[in-house]
């Protein structure tokens, strides 16, 4: 487990770490077959007003796909961040779609409390959550206009974060 974590800080945190361990090693290597696996995932749920959304119907835009719930505070720290982004972006091309796995009936009321104008699919079955292997929210993976995993993050991010993640995807 510590060395998953590690290989986790190292990869998606951009760390500097070297290590002979095998099990560093075999944690470096399954995270990067995850991420192959992340590549090639291809998707189609339904937003809270009821409009399908397919991932790969979405290449030639900038996707960020964000797992939260709303009864987790780091997701809920972040979405107005992620608000900002997807209102000063979205005319050159960017797509939020924010992924619960919870009910309707306690993610409607939130969204409407909060007015976020970005699409909230909803995942009831978690086959999404289980196809990214989501295991602890907030994650968010950014794919670029060719449909490329370009960057992600495996907890909350700021607004800077979110920027400097989006420009890996040509969004400045």
């Amino acid at each position: 487990m510590e060395y998953t974590e590690l290989a986790e800080l190292v990869r998606y945190e951009h760390m500097q770490a070297s290590s002979d361990s095998p099990e560093f090693s075999a944690a470096m290597t399954k995270l990067e077959a995850d991420d192959q696996r992340r590549q090639q995932v291809d998707f189609t749920l339904t937003d809270i007003q009821g409009k399908n959304w397919k991932l790969s119907d979405l290449r030639g835009k900038v996707v960020v796909v964000n797992f939260w719930a709303t009864w987790c505070p780091p997701c809920r720290k972040e979405m107005p961040d992620l608000e900002s982004l997807y209102v000063r972006f979205r005319d050159q091309g960017l797509v939020v779609l924010a992924i619960s796995d919870e009910d309707a009936t306690k993610v409607k009321p939130f969204i409407a409390e909060h007015k976020f104008t970005y699409p909230i699919l909803l995942d009831p079955g978690r086959k999404v959550n289980n196809l990214y292997q989501i295991d602890g929210i907030p994650k968010t993976f950014i794919y670029d206009r060719e449909g490329k995993l370009v960057a992600q993050s495996i907890d909350m991010r700021t607004q800077k974060q979110f920027l400097e993640m989006l420009g890996e995807a040509g969004l400045r």
